[in-house]
């Protein structure tokens, strides 16, 4: 039993750091990025600058694939004239407009 557990608990301290390496190249998801536009909404909202989600981004964002789309919904979102959203619409509107430059229809 003991054997079972230890395997199990190696298993899982061996996979999690895999799990986060594969969770920061997000570049080419598009649900990814809208699930990271809905999070810059919220820091617009509870009044972080730009400045500060960028910074932010790129503590968890190193690769430069990455970093490019991640700034693109920063900026975006912080465009003076960017329309004030929610965090679900800035969700489906990023994934929307990211399915439709990879050329696929969004789910209805």
């Amino acid at each position: 039993m003991k054997r079972v557990v230890v395997s199990a608990l190696l298993a899982v301290c061996l996979a999690q750091p895999a799990a986060q390496a594969v969770a920061q190249t997000v570049s080419d998801q598009c649900f990814a990025l809208g699930d990271i536009a809905g999070q810059v909404v919220s820091w617009r909202a509870h009044r972080k600058t730009r400045a500060q989600a960028l910074e932010q981004a790129a503590r968890y964002y190193k690769d430069p694939a990455d970093r490019e789309a991640v700034d693109a919904i920063i900026e975006k979102i912080f465009s003076p004239d960017a329309p004030r959203m929610t965090p679900d619409q800035a969700s489906m509107a990023i994934t929307s407009d990211c399915l439709k430059k990879k050329g696929q229809a969004p789910a209805q």
